[in-house]
């Protein structure tokens, strides 16, 4: 994106300009017809609804809906691939760096929402996975079935996938990096998928906001999603109510939400919290 094409960006996202220019008939519509079928660009938003069925009904019917498909599935595997250890994502440290203290031998972890693996393979960079640990990614069929495909390939000790969250008995930590956005049900309702509260949670990559809670659409390029914009004060406190405290909480700058013509719904910067369980 050049220069350019990145300060009309921002005026449209994050100035009283975009909110005016939004207020001309069809303006957004037309907007719309061309953010929504674009392919070669990933992280590109639109709209605000007031339910995930909302938005998911505004997705174009020629457009991929969601993450359960091959090519949405596929999207992340030259990043397991990458072989340079250093090839780590700087929003993706303190995860790791909390991981590296709470993983131990015989932990079961459950990623909810992790792709092909992908936090497990930047963790196993860094460290190695304790002896008898298990990491099982929750993903939808088509991502668990290229996960397994991946994971037999690197000869991924202890990956596992499965579809079901209630499908593991055993979980001391409950992660997810980047994916309770793009559920229809997390939060509220996450804890509640399991007959026991996991002593970690540790969440990163979550979308904050002040004012109302709200969804919108993310088009990443093979398929659209909803995409929710949490109420900051609501989505702590669910987890504040259920018997956890924040053990640490840190900030990414390099990620933000930009809905054009809806600069009231700016997100500057995303969120990661580790919360523990109170004894």
């Amino acid at each position: 994106m050049s220069y350019f094409t990145g300060l009309i960006k921002e005026a449209l996202s994050e100035t009283r300009v975009g909110g005016w220019l939004g207020r001309i008939p069809f303006v957004e519509a037309a907007y719309g017809r061309n953010a929504l079928f674009r392919t070669n660009h990933t992280g590109l938003f639109y709209g605000v609804y007031r339910s995930y069925e909302e938005a998911l009904a505004a997705i174009p019917p020629s457009r991929l809906a969601g993450w359960d498909n091959e090519a949405s599935a596929s999207i992340w595997v030259d990043d397991v691939y990458q072989r340079d250890p250093n090839f780590v994502k700087t929003s993706i440290y303190p995860v790791l760096f909390w991981l590296s203290r709470i993983m131990r031998e015989g932990t079961s972890l459950i990623d909810y929402g992790g792709s092909i693996g992908l936090t497990y393979y930047r963790y196993m960079r860094l460290a190695g996975l304790p002896a008898n640990a298990r990491w099982i990614v929750v993903e939808v069929p088509k991502i668990v079935a290229e996960g397994r495909r991946v994971a037999a390939r690197e000869a991924a000790l202890g990956l596992e996938f499965e579809t079901a969250i209630d499908a593991i008995p055993n979980c001391d930590v409950l992660l997810s990096a980047g994916a309770l956005q793009f559920m229809e049900k997390s939060v509220p309702g996450l804890l509640d998928l399991r007959a026991s509260k996991p002593p970690h949670v540790i969440l990163n990559k979550v979308p904050l906001t002040p004012g109302e809670a709200y969804w919108t659409l993310q088009n990443f390029g093979p398929a659209i999603s909803p995409y929710r914009i949490y109420n900051e004060a609501e989505f702590i406190g669910y987890f504040k109510n259920a018997g956890y405290v924040i053990k640490d909480r840190w900030v990414m700058a390099e990620l933000a939400c930009r809905i054009p013509f809806h600069p009231d719904k700016y997100i500057q910067r995303f969120t990661g919290l580790y919360f523990e369980r109170l004894a």
